[in-house]
């Protein structure tokens, strides 16, 4: 089986605009948050705003106070009307331009004179807005060239569409109304990135031998996607989420095209493709499952870690085998971490996301049975070290705390503690790799009285390794940056915004280049370390991969960031060790 996914899928501009204004006033606080109907047709997303706080209401009438945000599909002028009179609510308009641009042209033209006839799904909120523009029910709503005999007579007829109707669709009507209204006037007001998808969805025909349509079953210009097909004569299947998927159905088509509706998530089509993944043939679903268990288990994590720890101590000024046992503990109370810290993310919220968290919250109970195994055992091999490990492992698991609450009382931090701090995760995650693996092994050695640390080394060692781990962070961020903003997960993307995100990743990158380099150079550190380096192109590679990627899976995105802290260690390690060190 083989997948090829649409790049015009997923959140439409339109779309996105309203999502990020929501998300924005959420930020502010001033609620309540209540939307006239559902802001768009994503049973996903509009899930996923309830659980922010956002209320949905079919009667403007009854809101009072908060914030009202008009929905995406267009506002009819009654409504308008009854708003307007409403001075105790914010109105926040989330029409989208391109609706409003249609609406502007049914109004013009029936002021015009001219009788504007609707192609349109005649229950559709946006065809209620557009009637109300053009006259109410002295307009007219067609589905197609079928109903244009069925239409009065007409002295001035003029055609505009639904945003998001069918173009070839468009055209047909257009050819079957001039043949009955020789004067007729039109105007196409489908929606650019309607158009385009469909476009598109027709170009990867060929290569199909069914198309599954993610998205709202309510969502028009989903279930066009899915008619499309139909009329071409291919199998099309309209889920809304993975689960919706029948193994034994889609097991029987080899070559199958993925697209998604406007309102689609990012999140709804990267777990709709690593199902279609999950389900190929059986060797392929063998190995995958294979990588997948041994990655979101994190077990991975503790291999790395190892690995990392081992070449510090090469690095650093001694050999890779004489810091074997605080590399073991370091490992083992990472992976503990990394496994508390899945658990708790994993309800982080329960809209249908990433595939990784599904796979968390089916193995609550190993992941934590694991970490508390690895915890004890770590705690068990600190007793044979010095009380310096003991305490730093003992602040470590406080500072974890500390950082996983919410800090009840405090004026000075938002309400979900250190948490809610943009990048506080990505900026904890590297200083704890740092210390647990570089910093603290060299402080439990100068504290014994242990002579001869080069502390320019380590330091620049240190610094290499935080920017290659924040940088992993970064890149995963970057790819996550839709999710992360709807659950309302603040991260230094969200905050610095993608393309600034981006050359950060670039300084992170590159600094350390520099910096192992002038130290290589110096003396500081061994000739070992530019290997190190390897991590760093490994990033760059991967998250340039990733990013060309039509809506890469989470198993993909981890090991193209977890996969540079790997090939760091490993490749540092081994030189190490080919060296004698």
């Amino acid at each position: 089986m083989s997948v090829t996914v649409a790049r015009s899928s997923g959140f439409c501009w339109g779309v996105r605009r309203a999502v990020d204004l929501v998300l924005a006033e959420l930020k502010r606080g001033k609620g309540p948050f209540r939307v006239v109907g559902p802001l768009v047709h994503n049973p996903l997303v509009l899930e996923a705003l309830a659980e922010r706080g956002v209320e949905c209401c079919e009667d403007p009438c009854t809101t009072d106070g908060g914030v009202l945000f008009l929905r995406t599909h267009g506002t009819t002028l009654e409504e308008r009307r009854i708003l307007s009179e409403n001075e105790s609510v914010k109105i926040k308009d989330l029409t989208c331009p391109r609706v409003g641009r249609a609406l502007s042209v049914a109004g013009s033209r029936r002021a015009e004179g001219h009788d504007v006839i609707i192609l349109g799904d005649p229950g559709h909120q946006e065809v209620r807005a557009l009637r109300s523009y053009a006259g109410g029910e002295s307009s007219f709503v067609i589905q197609g060239p079928s109903d244009v005999a069925a239409l009065p007579p007409l002295g001035n007829p003029f055609l505009l569409s639904q945003t998001t109707q069918d173009y070839e669709l468009f055209d047909r009507t257009v050819e079957a109304l001039l043949d009955r209204f020789p004067n007729l006037r039109w105007e196409n007001t489908i929606c650019e990135s309607t158009s385009s998808r469909q476009e598109e969805l027709r170009r990867l025909f060929p290569n199909a031998d069914c198309v599954v349509v993610v998205g709202g079953r309510d969502s028009a210009n989903t279930a066009r996607l899915a008619a499309i097909a139909g009329d071409h004569g291919l199998p099309a299947m309209l889920v809304e989420k993975a689960e919706d998927l029948d193994p034994a159905v889609i097991g029987a088509f080899r070559r199958i095209v993925l697209t998604a509706g406007a309102s689609t998530p990012s999140w709804a089509i990267r777990r709709v493709l690593g199902r279609l993944q999950e389900i190929q043939g059986t060797r392929v679903r063998a190995a995958y499952r294979i990588l997948r268990n041994l990655v979101f288990a994190n077990w991975h994590i503790l291999v790395t870690a190892l690995l990392i720890g081992l070449a510090g101590g090469a690095m650093t000024g001694r050999s890779a085998m004489s810091r074997l046992l605080p590399s073991v503990v370091s490992a083992l109370v990472l992976f503990a971490l990394h496994n508390f810290n899945a658990i708790l993310e994993s309800g982080f919220s329960r809209v249908e996301s990433e595939e990784r968290q599904v796979f968390i919250r089916k193995r609550v109970k190993s992941f934590a049975v694991s970490g508390l195994t690895a915890l004890a055992i770590a705690v068990c091999l600190a007793l044979r070290l010095d009380a310096v490990y003991g305490i730093v492992y003992a602040l470590s698991l406080a500072l974890y705390a500390a950082y996983s609450s919410p800090l009840l009382g405090s004026s000075r931090l938002p309400p979900g503690g250190l948490r809610a701090i943009p990048g506080s995760r990505d900026i904890l995650f590297a200083l704890g790799w740092v210390i647990f693996l570089s910093l603290l092994p060299v402080a439990a050695e100068s504290l014994r009285g242990v002579n001869g640390i080069p502390w320019p080394g380590v330091a620049v060692w240190s610094l290499h390794l935080f920017f290659l781990f924040l940088g992993r962070s970064l890149m995963m961020d970057l790819v996550d940056i839709q999710g992360d903003a709807m659950i309302g997960r603040d991260t230094i993307p969200l905050a610095l915004g993608v393309r600034n995100s981006r050359n950060l990743l670039l300084v992170f990158m590159g600094a350390p280049v520099i910096l192992t380099t002038a130290s290589v150079v110096a003396g500081f550190l061994p000739v070992g370390a530019l290997f190190a380096l390897v991590g760093n192109v490994y990033l760059l590679w991967g998250y340039s991969r990733v990013s060309r990627t039509p809506f890469p899976g989470e198993l993909i995105t981890r090991i193209a960031g977890d996969g540079a802290l790997f090939a760091a260690g490993a490749a540092s390690l081994a030189f190490a060790l080919i060296m004698g060190r």
